[in-house]
């Protein structure tokens, strides 16, 4: 009988967990009792983490023309939404970096994540739906692939022979893991982050970018993370190194209203994000393998 992928994450918080203040400022971005006090006193408690996100929201990926010293100002300009969505960023990050994976660069990983992320935000600026939320896409995009870090650090054997065959370029990574062990990292993603109790639209990203016709809901993260996971590979930013042509469903295209036009002038801008930002959110990583 295949194994499912809760069968596979079983126990799987010995190996890959949220720390504890990462969910409390999730809980308190939902409760209208809680101010920016409150949860500038959490975030607090994590001195490495506090200086991630006070890094962040100083670089050019908000630019904002004055500094940004407090977690507490950061919320008062950004946000608490956007400040949850960046203590969850950097939250995953250092968590997947600071495990022992000798498989996957993690640089390279976060590279084309961070890439994919940058993308979906312009794209999410340009669709023809209404989007009140654009930070939502960027952890989309970030998140998208974060079965692939799961699979490589539960069984890293099976990841080898895996990536050994991917390499070849015969077929698209997904499919390799499909033919080889029978469950892929869109399921592990989608899991994963069902166990961390994150939004359904970040589920269904992780499930079905690389298959958006499947999906039944959240089409329009689903389509704008697809389309971005594909320029990324496109332009040669591929987080496990290997080459593979990534095509875009005809269908995205009519579900985001989007135009290739619209997708070249987010990738020129993602670009800029990318070089400068970029240090801001992987600079304090601990990677293990490095």
């Amino acid at each position: 009988m295949p194994i499912t992928p809760a069968q596979f994450l079983e126990n799987v918080e010995s190996l890959i967990s949220l720390p504890d203040i990462c969910s409390r400022v999730n809980q308190m971005a939902d409760d209208p009792t809680s101010n920016a006090k409150d949860i500038a006193d959490v975030v607090g408690q994590d001195p490495s983490l506090t200086a991630q996100v006070l890094r962040i929201a100083n670089s050019s990926y908000y630019g904002f023309p004055s500094r940004v010293d407090t977690i507490t100002r950061a919320i008062s300009v950004i946000g608490t939404q956007d400040l949850r969505n960046l203590v969850l960023s950097a939250s995953v990050i250092n968590v997947f970096s600071a495990s022992k994976n000798e498989l996957i660069d993690i640089q390279r990983y976060w590279a084309h994540s961070l890439f994919t992320g940058f993308v979906a935000r312009q794209l999410s600026r340009s669709t023809t739906a209404k989007v009140l939320d654009k930070e939502r896409f960027f952890v989309a995009g970030l998140l998208h692939d974060v079965g692939q870090l799961a699979f490589s650090i539960k069984a890293p054997e099976m990841m080898r022979i895996i990536l050994h065959r991917a390499k070849a370029g015969v077929e698209p990574f997904y499919k390799v893991e499909e033919l080889v062990f029978g469950l892929g990292h869109c399921e592990l993603g989608e899991e994963l982050l069902k166990k961390w109790q994150l939004p359904a639209s970040l589920q269904a990203v992780a499930a079905y970018h690389h298959e958006p016709e499947k999906a039944k809901d959240h089409l329009l993260e689903v389509y704008i993370v697809h389309i971005a996971n594909a320029v990324a590979h496109q332009v040669n930013i591929s987080g496990l190194g290997t080459r593979e042509r990534v095509s875009i469903s005809d269908q995205a295209w009519k579900i985001t209203g989007l135009t290739e036009q619209h997708v070249v002038s987010a990738v020129e801008k993602a670009k800029l994000e990318f070089l400068n930002s970029m240090p801001a959110f992987i600079s304090y990583s601990k990677a293990g393998n490095q």
